[in-house]
This record gives C-alpha cells, sequence and structure tokens, in this order.
C-alpha cells in the first residue's frame, strides 16, 4: 500500500506560509476588472514588491546615515483618482516616465518623511511632533531623491522580465489646484503603500505604476507549464523523504526461564529459543507491520504479511 507522506495541498500550505510577507498578492486579481488577464502577471508582483522594500531600505539607510525600517503596508490595484484622494494633500507627487514603454508612473512622499529626511540630511536626530503642510523647494528636491531610490530598486526588480529605465517628468505637491498626473483618473495602476519607521516615527511612502505597464512587460505566465517552485519544493520532499534511510527492529519471541538458571547465567552461555515464526516489524518501538520470519539462500528473512 502506498501512501504520500504529504498531500498536494499540504505542500502548497508550507509553501504559502515561507512566501507570505504581510500582503497577500495572490488576492489582488479579485478587486480588478479582469481578473484572468490579472494572473497572467500577479504571480510576479511577490518578488517585485520584495524587492523595492529591501533594496529602498538599504539605500534610504545609507542615504540618511540612519537605520530605517521599511515594511509593506498594502498592495492593490484600483483608479489613480481614488489612490490620490487616499493618501491626502500633505504629501509630494513625482510624476515619472517608464522606457521604453512610455507608460507613466507616480510616486508619494509623504509630509512626515520629508521632515525626518531634512533633519537627519542636516545633521539633526529624529523629530517628534507636528510636520510642515507644504514641501518647500528642498522638499521637492529631496522627493525626487527618494524617487530615484525607489525606482532603481524597481528596475532590479524587473530585471529578468527586460531593461527598464525611467524619466522624471515633474515633481509638485498634492495640494497644487493645477495638478496634472499624466495619467486619467480612471486609468488602474498598481500601488504598493510602504510604512518607513524611523525609530517609532512611522511615515509613508505611495508608489503606482501603470497596470498596462505591468500587462506588456510581464511575460504570461503559461498555463500549461506547471509553477517551479510548487514542483520543486513537493518534489525534494518526498525524494528526502524518501531516501531517508531508518532503522528496523524485529521482535523475536519471548524467553521464559527460571530464576535460578537465570542468576547461573555467565559470559558465553547460549540461551536456546525456539524457531521465530510470527514477528513485528517496529520503527523506534512502535509496531507498524506484522511478518513472517523465514530462511532465504541461507539468510535470515522476514515476510512483510500486514501493516498493523
Amino acid at each position: 500500500m502506498t501512501k504520500q507522506v504529504l498531500t498536494s495541498e499540504e505542500v502548497d500550505a508550507i509553501l504559502k506560509i515561507s512566501q507570505e510577507n504581510n500582503v497577500d498578492l495572490g488576492k489582488l486579481s479579485t478587486n480588478f476588472d479582469n481578473p484572468a488577464s490579472v494572473r497572467k502577471y500577479t504571480y510576479a508582483l511577490g518578488d517585485i514588491n520584495d524587492t523595492v522594500r529591501t533594496e529602498s531600505e538599504k539605500n534610504l539607510s545609507a542615504l540618511l546615515r540612519k537605520r530605517v525600517i521599511v515594511k509593506t503596508k498594502s498592495a492593490n490595484f484600483a483608479p489613480v483618482s481614488s489612490c490620490i484622494s487616499a493618501t491626502g494633500d500633505n504629501s509630494t507627487l513625482v510624476l515619472f516616465r517608464m522606457l521604453p514603454s512610455e507608460q507613466f508612473g507616480i510616486f508619494l512622499v509623504d509630509m512626515p518623511f520629508i521632515d525626518q529626511a531634512i533633519n537627519l540630511l542636516f545633521g539633526g536626530g529624529v523629530m517628534r511632533g507636528e510636520t510642515k503642510k507644504t514641501p518647500g523647494k528642498v522638499g521637492l528636491l529631496i522627493s525626487e531623491k527618494i524617487t530615484e531610490i525607489a525606482l532603481t530598486a524597481f528596475t532590479q526588480a524587473c530585471a529578468e522580465y527586460g531593461e527598464v529605465k525611467f524619466d522624471l517628468i515633474k515633481t509638485t505637491s498634492t495640494s497644487n489646484p493645477n495638478l496634472n498626473l499624466g495619467l486619467t483618473p480612471d486609468e488602474q495602476v498598481y500601488f504598493i503603500v510602504f510604512s518607513v519607521f524611523f525609530d517609532e516615527v512611522e511615515t509613508t511612502l505611495t508608489f503606482m505604476i501603470a497596470e498596462q505597464f505591468l500587462f506588456e512587460f510581464i511575460p504570461h505566465k503559461n498555463p500549461g507549464k506547471k509553477h517551479r517552485d510548487k514542483d520543486f519544493w513537493r518534489e525534494a520532499i518526498k525524494t528526502q523523504v524518501a531516501d531517508s534511510i531508518v532503522s528496523i527492529n524485529v521482535t523475536l519471541p519471548d524467553i521464559n526461564l527460571k530464576v535460578k538458571d537465570f542468576l547461573e547465567l555467565k559470559p558465553g552461555d547460549v540461551i536456546p529459543i525456539s524457531e521465530p515464526t510470527l514477528v513485528y516489524v517496529c520503527l523506534n518501538s512502535l509496531k507498524l507491520f506484522r511478518a513472517m520470519a523465514g530462511q532465504a539462500n541461507s539468510k535470515m528473512v522476514i515476510k512483510i504479511l500486514n501493516q498493523i
């Protein structure tokens, strides 16, 4: 009787736990009008998200000479208008273009982040309390630099799919009444909200990428090809278990001795036993199989009768 060590569902659950990073990107397609098309590229978003986060964290810490922590707060698909309204008017907005696709994206830096960055760059420490409402010229320059750091991380994340270049178009405040986004309000974007921590102070960076860019740039996943990670780990687990070496113990028949005979035993004495017939195959003292003892080609062997 053959029994799988792990079912497909169990292996998939293990893989899901190992790849989990606060945001369930597998559920993104439920928030889009065309789930079938979204599934063709959302498989890559988890890796892209993680690379942007880790590279940005490293480079921001180097720039500001202060250890900062970057975490993914949320990731989703939504219209541009919803993303902008959710951030409020206390941020700077950097519009950029991705080449060669000519698709646009937006990077938002909130004022708490700008204030912390200015303080640290000019030799101060982490500031606590209220922040300014408008960025000023220095704030706009810092926002462009932060955007360049995030976009450089994004190009690294996309390297396996092709070359991506970016061009900054303009930087302004979200409170600007003449705000021209370069994207229509109803245009779908994939947006990631990062929480950036300066000690216990939390600030926010928001990254928006035109959905059309993802659709055109990331190769469609071949439905006829199995997911490499799942197949690789499933086979690795089965192979490791199948090739493992375990000790097998055979329980011989019980022996009855008189106490007088037992006390008179000395080295070299032979204790006669009856020919073993029914035996049990055990693993760590746990009986697994019932077997019959015998002999084949001058070797003592056992024949498995049934599983216990």
